[in-house]
């Protein structure tokens, strides 16, 4: 009896092993990307701009912006873009508000927005009017992604800092 219980826990052992091995596979056969591009700043007292432009010929990921602007005193707005050359399974832009007390030496994340779309060419998102510190220093980051069948396309952009008023 024992023997057979031994035997019954090696071959689910197994089965097991092999399960987690598939799904690996799976994982593994997924492409990430980081396609060639270039960026062009815009920044002013009031708003600052990255806008990435992807320049590989082929690739999904055609381009990303992320802004920062000013919304009034002790407020800040953030956004997000992501565009694809053709529609993808998943679009997506997550962007972030990063403050700085000390002048802009050293900054912390204070704030993180998602935002996603499901068989679409593009995908833009917005957090408006977030309280923030008179008199710190804040910037946006943005991360962009677009998703066809098993490849992933990927970049990140990042504006100046600007000052709240």
């Amino acid at each position: 009896m024992k023997k057979k219980i031994n035997v019954t826990i090696f071959l689910l052992s197994l089965i097991f092993a092999n399960i987690l091995w598939i799904s690996l596979g799976t994982v593994a056969n997924a492409e990430e990307v980081i396609p060639a591009g270039y960026h062009e700043y815009t920044t002013t007292e009031e708003e600052s701009i990255d806008h990435w432009y992807g320049i590989a010929k082929g690739a999904y990921l055609k381009d990303g912006i992320c802004t920062i602007k000013r919304a009034g005193t002790a407020k800040m707005s953030v956004s997000g873009t992501t565009t694809a050359h053709a529609i993808c399974d998943k679009v997506k832009v997550g962007v972030y508000l990063n403050e700085s007390s000390d002048g802009g030496s050293s900054f912390g994340t204070i704030g993180s927005y998602y935002f996603s779309r499901d068989n679409a060419s593009s995908c833009y998102g917005s957090k408006i009017e977030i309280s923030v510190t008179s008199g710190w220093y804040y910037y946006a980051s943005a991360g962009h992604s677009v998703t066809k069948g098993s490849t992933t396309e990927m970049m990140s952009t990042h504006t100046d800092a600007i000052k709240a008023s």
